[in-house]
């Protein structure tokens, strides 16, 4: 029984290692494909990464307030990520999208880290206002060429906050992003909060590199994003416990 506790002690310990939560780098397992419907059963098993309520430029108050939790994976078409938002009041109606509850996905597909945006750069904003949107035509907004990148979102309502779930094409009139194993492509999620309509009232940011809400005009506050091999295993969710597959443990 001792043995079997230190075992398990250590697969715990594994586990737990195994999430990044620095905004440095994050791994996006290739290949594996998922369905644009608002809906993360198809992600159970993939490492999320938690962006409390004070991780950017203006914090909230608490988690419940504002924060999320994301993911990315691919396969030879499309870059997929998963936003889980925690937000208790949903709001938007303003001019700016970034003024309302939105979300922010940055590329740079050819990891040049330039201070300003070149033709492959671009800032993918989803706003709360696509709540039951149409799949593959949403609203989005931002910075770059935002009109060419042809990325998809189904954005749902939940219990406490909203999710949104998107597809960028790795090959558009923008770029082609190669994802074998080994390539690397700046990355960054941003979520803009606004509690009463009245414009944002906070701004959390996943990467350590933008201390100055710079992403919008200059990739070189990305992160990165590292595509590796899929290799089928189950991960953390880090969200306050430790959300472990077991059928995943041989």
């Amino acid at each position: 029984m001792k043995a079997a506790v230190v075992l398990m002690s250590i697969i715990l310990a594994l586990f737990v290692t195994s999430v990044v939560f620095a905004g440095t780098n994050v791994e996006c397992p290739y290949p594996y494909s998922v369905v644009i419907d608002g809906d993360l059963d198809d992600w159970a098993g993939m490492t999320f990464i938690f962006v409390p309520y004070d991780k950017g430029t203006t914090p909230a108050s608490d988690d419940s307030d504002a924060s999320l939790e994301f993911s990315v994976v691919a396969d030879d078409d499309w870059l997929y990520v998963a936003i889980d938002v925690k937000d208790d009041a949903i709001i938007n109606g303003e001019t700016d999208d970034w003024q309302d509850d939105s979300v922010e996905v940055y590329v740079d597909a050819n990891h040049a880290r330039t201070e300003e945006y070149e033709g492959d750069d671009a800032q993918i904003t989803v706003a709360s206002a696509n709540i039951g949107g149409d799949i593959n035509n949403p609203i989005l907004t931002g910075s770059g060429n935002i009109g060419d990148t042809g990325a998809i979102a189904a954005v749902v309502q939940t219990a406490d906050g909203w999710i949104v779930e998107a597809a960028v094409p790795l090959s558009n009139a923008l770029w082609n992003i190669d994802p074998t194993p080994g390539t690397v492509i700046g990355f960054n999620v941003h979520f803009n909060d606004d509690d009463d309509g009245e414009g944002r009232d906070h701004k959390l940011i996943w990467s350590d590199l933008d201390t100055d809400d710079a992403s919008w005009g200059n990739p070189t506050r990305f992160a990165d994003l590292t595509f590796v091999e899929y290799a089928g295993l189950a991960a953390v969710r880090p969200s306050g416990k430790l959300a472990v597959t077991w059928g995943g443990i041989k």
